[in-house]
């Protein structure tokens, strides 16, 4: 096993805006071990997002190298980049990203369509997760007839599907109430504590960053500062 799940060498990002170009992120580098927690902090413009996006190889670096469990993302194309995806992470964002035609149910079984696993077998992990995430009597509602701490459940749950090493959350406590926001870090939380999973997590909230067991500040595209935590017993 590689000692780190992603490494990001001396990366840059910059969005060519017309007439102008944006510098996003400027010589990043970072190692993401296996059974880190990690929380991305910055001011609004900063870079955080685009930070996690590479990190988790939605985007290309405009320079430098991304490595994901040793393997460079320069080599490979949009379909092998696709694979690495789904095998590896799994996504969690602030607006939830589901499918309202479909039910709870449907949305976390879709991306074990990809890996190919017959029908009852994709329904019935779906109804485990569903279960382990507190929605096991909401799975056929659809997302419009569920609240905003029981849709970011099913995100959560969608992104478990496939197993990943790796959860990726962008403000996932951002569109919601004080007091779901609180079950759904405590969900994330026991992903790392019980079940060991990687964590990178974007937030603008103190209180959130805080749950990681390592902080990183963006400024201007740049990591200024990183601030460890103590880390909690398993």
């Amino acid at each position: 096993m590689e000692k780190d799940v992603i490494k990001v060498d001396n990366v840059s990002k910059v969005y060519d805006m017309g007439k102008v170009q944006v510098k996003a992120l400027d010589g990043v580098s970072l190692t993401v071990g296996h059974g880190e927690f990690i929380s991305i902090m910055g001011p609004s413009g900063s870079g955080k997002t685009t930070l996690l996006d590479v990190l988790s190889a939605l985007l290309r670096p405009s320079s430098g190298e991304v490595f994901i469990k040793g393997k460079p993302i320069s080599k490979m194309d949009d379909n092998q980049l696709a694979v690495v995806r789904g095998q590896t992470i799994g996504f969690i964002f602030q607006t939830f990203n589901l499918i309202n035609r479909m039910t709870a149910l449907q949305n976390v079984m879709l991306p074990l369509w990809f890996s190919g696993k017959p029908v009852e077998e994709r329904r019935e992990i779906a109804e485990k997760i569903l279960g382990e995430v507190g929605l096991g009597d909401r799975m056929h509602h659809k997302p419009t007839e569920l609240s905003g701490g029981q849709r970011q459940r099913v995100a959560i749950a969608r992104a478990l599907a496939v197993n990943p090493e790796v959860i990726v959350a962008d403000e996932p406590t951002g569109n919601l109430d004080s007091m779901s926001g609180e079950q759904i870090l405590d969900i994330i939380t026991k992903l790392h504590d019980k079940q060991g999973k990687t964590v990178l997590m974007v937030t603008h909230e103190k209180d959130v960053a805080d749950k990681a067991e390592k902080i990183l500040f963006l400024r201007d595209g740049k990591i200024v500062k990183t601030e460890k935590r103590k880390k909690r017993r398993r």
